[in-house]
């Protein structure tokens, strides 16, 4: 302890030259009593700078009290031969208070009123009476449902799981599943993968290889998906840009070439493809093209046949690296992922093949935090009703908010016996204590439906956008570890997170749906990999985020190019083959992934202008007999 105090005052000058100023020019608030003791302190600190005086000099009584700990005192005071305290050691009691400052600040007891982040916990949340009208049009599940009987129902579905998994483990139903009662450990086999590999290459082998221009122009004539990508000023540009030029500069986009290399590798001139981009590229634009895009796929025939479950929408969400090819505000480094360069994440939410929405997050920060966030932002008119993920999506809060807005959480665990210290039972339910597998604690009830006014808040504040998940996770989880309704928010994360846990050690069936999704947006991740490198590196070029985010957003869509090309062959074999009634190779055509581009060309000269190779959907399926 005494050399931490030796560093403080080597470093005394750099805190009076920065910190003071900071704190004597903000105006702090607290409503708590530990926080008004420190900023009684701060405000004597700047009465006595004000009068230019020396702490060191001031009485010991005029010290605020509760300020200075017993286990300090030696640090903090200066004692005379005798052993009394006669002085304040000033560097030292300066940067004491402008510590706990911060950590009061991080843990709620201080706020900023001025603040976007520092503000206080409450002042964030909605106005339930004056959002009454709006809160009723979102028909969010938790706001319509009364507490009891909504946990009535939880915590029986609990209580069922719970029995069942201990009967089905010890007559021993559970094959994928081994306990050994001695060491307390359960193995788990995991569900065999898809060999559907062979299948897809063989299938896209047989397709005649089309040049990537050739199949864009195709599907923006089924779906006319170009018609978003409206000009920033429409009453003075002088010309609506043509679908060739809308073309070449979201390929450049995408495929990291820019408008310069672009022009030197087509047929369009550099200044017509420079005016394209700063008139038409915009997220707003790109996100309506792929709006347009994904509810065309939706509308093909095979879509359904996309599906896992007839029953279960599924949806998948994983970030992505990328480099970052100049250093931008999220270009964080990772070195991991980056080596000595910087890079982002492109964080992605993906249904039934289909890319439905992007975000661009830093290396540095969790993904988990932008899992609500990503799926209630979704526009298009693909809903997924349970969404999947890696480890990486799981949080303290993450399952209950899903749960209150209608939707499931459904993460592949990587390890089930390390899910077992997360397992929890109802409270007053008896007959755990001889179960094989045992919880680890009990779920407060009364806490959660004591708090449901303040949860009510919470909901409705995420539902009608007034504050970002990621904001609030961060905001919940610096709150004291006695904040009720902090603990209320995670003690329904446990009861939800809890049930899904044990129907996922029950079902296999559900083990291999999850891992199915979770491998759709890792293929998704392989294609979307390919588009970026075709330049050569996985990157998204930009000097700001906003040009980063456009880079994104048109990669987006060019994979969702490729992903509605490919759908539309296999819709069009599937009307082949529902006509001849043809059952085997409607059982093929299942198991084919629209996520391919073996049969593409992303590379070479593209002819944007003139003379144009158009595809003829039924010659290019000419060739594919599965009879």
């Amino acid at each position: 302890m005494d050399l931490r105090w030796q560093a403080v005052d080597k470093q005394s000058g750099l805190c009076t030259k920065n910190l003071r100023p900071l704190a004597t020019a903000l105006e702090f608030a607290s409503s708590s009593a530990r926080g008004k003791a420190w900023l009684a302190a701060l405000q004597w600190m700047k009465e006595v700078f004000a009068g230019q005086q020396s702490l060191a000099k001031q009485p010991l009584a005029k010290i605020p009290p509760r300020t200075i700990p017993n286990r300090l005192r030696n640090f903090l005071l200066s004692f005379d031969e005798e052993g009394k305290p006669v002085g304040l050691r000033a560097d030292r009691y300066e940067f004491w208070v402008y510590r706990q400052l911060r950590k009061r600040l991080d843990t709620g007891d201080i706020y900023l009123d001025d603040s976007v982040q520092h503000r206080r916990f409450a002042d964030d949340m909605v106005s339930m009476e004056a959002k009454a009208d709006a809160l009723k049009a979102l028909n969010i599940p938790w706001l319509r449902e009364p507490a009891d009987q909504t946990l009535d129902a939880l915590f029986v579905e609990l209580d069922k799981q719970w029995r069942a998994f201990d009967s089905e483990l010890r007559s021993g139903k559970l094959k994928h599943l081994e306990f050994d009662p001695v060491k307390q450990t359960l193995t788990w086999h995991r569900p065999k993968a898809d060999k559907d590999k062979q299948l897809q290459q063989g299938f896209y082998g047989k397709l005649q290889a089309r040049d990537v221009t050739d199949v864009f122009r195709f599907v923006n004539e089924r779906c006319n998906f170009l018609s978003a990508m409206t000009p920033l000023q429409p009453r003075y540009a002088k010309k609506v840009a043509d679908a060739d030029s809308l073309m070449a500069v979201i390929i450049a986009q995408a495929m990291n070439h820019g408008n310069f290399k672009m022009a030197e590798t087509c047929n369009i001139p550099y200044h017509v493809l420079e005016a394209t981009h700063q008139q038409h590229l915009r997220p707003a634009t790109l996100i309506g093209a792929s709006n347009i895009l994904s509810n065309f796929i939706a509308s093909l025939p095979i879509f359904p046949y996309y599906s896992i479950d007839l029953n279960v929408l599924y949806g998948s969400v994983d970030g992505q690296k990328f480099a970052a090819a100049s250093p931008t505000l999220k270009a964080r480094h990772s070195r991991k992922y980056f080596g000595m360069d910087r890079g982002v994440v492109a964080y992605t939410l993906l249904a039934n093949h289909v890319a439905l929405q992007t975000q661009m997050l830093s290396a540095n920060q969790h993904e988990s935090y932008w899992v609500f966030d990503i799926c209630y932002n979704n526009t298009s008119d693909i809903r997924p009703t349970t969404i999947t993920g890696d480890m990486h999506c799981i949080n303290m809060a993450n399952f209950a908010i899903l749960h209150w807005f209608g939707m499931n959480l459904a993460p592949r665990f990587t390890n089930l016996h390390a899910q077992l210290k997360h397992l929890y039972c109802g409270p007053d339910q008896e007959g755990y204590d001889k179960f094989l597998i045992q919880p680890v604690g009990q779920i407060d009830r009364h806490l959660i439906a004591a708090e449901k006014s303040n949860l009510d808040h919470i909901a409705a504040t995420l539902g009608l956008k007034e504050m970002s998940q990621s904001v609030l996770v961060r905001k919940i989880c610096t709150l004291s570890g006695h904040h009720r309704t902090r603990k209320a928010l995670f003690e329904y994360d446990k009861l939800i997170r809890t049930i899904y846990t044990l129907r996922y050690l029950r079902d296999p069936q559900l083990q291999r749906d999850v891992h199915r999704s979770e491998n759709r947006i890792e293929s998704y991740h392989q294609l979307r990999s390919t588009i970026a490198q075709v330049n050569g590196k996985k990157e998204l070029t930009g000097r700001t985020d906003l040009e980063v985010d456009i880079s994104n957003q048109c990669g987006r869509l060019i994979a969702n190019v490729v992903i509605a090309y490919n759908s539309m062959l296999l819709s069009g074999l599937l009307g082949r083959y529902l006509a001849a009634g043809n059952e085997k190779a409607l059982d093929l055509l299942r198991r084919i992934s629209p996520a391919a581009w073996q049969h593409l060309h992303f590379l070479g000269h593209y002819a944007f202008r003139g003379k144009h190779n158009p595809i003829d959907l039924e010659a290019v399926l000419a060739g594919i007999d599965w009879e």
